[in-house]
């Protein structure tokens, strides 16, 4: 007999406070759009962005546990597969975000290609109907392998047959070949092509990097607060501890390739690349630069070195919080010095759509949790990320995949 896992159920005053949060971004956006088009369009890129960053990351996270047998994170799937079901909405605002491509990107003007010669040379790539191509191209395939190897996932709790489990390790293999060059080119499309005379071949990697840690800040900030509504025994405090490791890995990573395009680019002191870090490196957008590497690496690495921070729900709830901004306003700036090209202010055109965007996440994500069981019970790796009371002799991992 299959076994039953409670279901997650959202209080009513929560779902309330989450469905008007998403109206108040609607609001903010559309005002926004008659009274600063320019920052609202360049708010809604950045809170479009985001929310592609959490529902790739959180696919990548899955498929990373299927090719590596990663048995420790089995209890805690549907937490990632939850977020990955927000693909389809982030698709829908990326074709929203169309409607505002000549307020975004200079090269959808022909007017303006045809007076740059630079531009001119890139047109092949960067015009407008191939732009629109690629964006459908990069969703299908996003939303295609993440809603199978989800489909699998859910299918395995009514069969074990481990047939699913292997079909899993092959689509995930599939989607972490796949996704990292289509992120990157999607990085390329919708964040650098802001500045078109602008390049360079580590930025991809980069947003790639910090949107995993973004999306693993979540996890952890979800574990939390499901640990908090007393699901504990599935969701355990090792596994709070892992997931802090990994978010200290990657806010590692991600100064180091911040570093490189930096020092590359300050060494190589070409104009068109050095035209980047000239505006957003002195004034007011200097502050906020240093903000930036501050709240994604270097508080953060102090605070997940000690093995007992990992382990504290507080702290690393705290943590997970300041990553979440900090890469807020790491897209912050990278976006705003290009569209709007004014000193640093903070609006609500800007932080409407990212609220009411967070907010959707929210809404889909406890939706979507309180649809199925809350882990996978009949994984073959189930028991191994289970606390050790939960588990025997009899359903070891190696027995249940034997």
């Amino acid at each position: 007999m299959t076994p039953s896992i409670p279901r997650f159920e959202i209080s009513q005053t929560a779902n309330r406070v989450i469905i008007g949060t998403m109206v108040f971004g609607l609001i903010c956006f559309l005002l926004g759009l008659l009274i600063a088009p320019d920052r609202a369009w360049s708010g809604f890129l950045i809170a479009e962005y985001y929310l592609i960053g959490l529902g790739m990351g959180a696919t990548f996270f899955i498929a990373i546990q299927y090719v590596t047998n990663g048995g420790w994170a089995t209890s805690l799937r549907r937490i990632p597969e939850a977020m990955s079901a927000t693909l389809p909405y982030a698709a829908a605002g990326a074709l929203l975000l169309i409607l505002g491509i000549h307020t975004l990107y200079e090269w959808s003007h022909e007017a303006v290609v045809a007076q740059d010669a630079m531009l001119q040379e890139k047109s092949a790539w960067l015009n407008v109907p191939f732009f629109v191509i690629r964006i459908v191209a990069y969703f299908a395939i996003w939303i295609g392998l993440s809603h199978v190897i989800r489909k699998n996932s859910l299918r395995q709790d009514a069969d074990p047959d481990l047939a699913f489990t292997h079909k899993n390790v092959r689509n995930s293999a599939i989607f972490i070949l796949v996704g990292v060059y289509t992120f990157c080119l999607a990085s390329f499309d919708l964040l650098m092509s802001l500045q078109p005379h602008w390049y360079s071949t580590v930025f991809g990697f980069q947003n790639l990097a910090g949107s995993f840690l973004t999306c693993l800040a979540m996890i952890a900030v979800l574990i939390v607060v499901l640990r908090r509504a007393g699901y504990g025994h599935i969701f355990t405090i090792d596994q709070l501890q892992t997931v802090g490791t990994m978010m200290l890995a990657f806010c590692i990573f991600w100064v180091y390739l911040w570093v490189s395009q930096h020092m590359l680019i300050w060494y190589s002191n070409i104009p068109e690349e050095t035209t980047y870090y000239v505006y957003r490196h002195f004034g007011g957008w200097g502050t906020l630069s240093t903000l930036n590497v501050v709240c994604n690496w270097l508080i953060p690495f102090f605070i997940l070195m000690p093995r007992v921070c990992k382990r504290n729900e507080r702290t690393m709830l705290q943590v997970s919080l300041l990553i979440l901004v900090g890469h807020w306003l790491d897209l912050y700036i990278m976006v705003m010095p290009a569209t709007t090209g004014t000193i640093p202010t903070f609006s609500i055109w800007d932080i409407g759509p990212a609220v009411g965007l967070l907010a959707l996440f929210a809404r889909v994500v406890v939706t979507t949790l309180g649809k199925h069981n809350l882990t996978p019970i009949n994984d073959p790796y189930l028991v191994e990320s289970l606390p050790q009371e939960h588990a025997s002799h009899d359903d070891s991992p190696a027995t249940a995949a034997g």
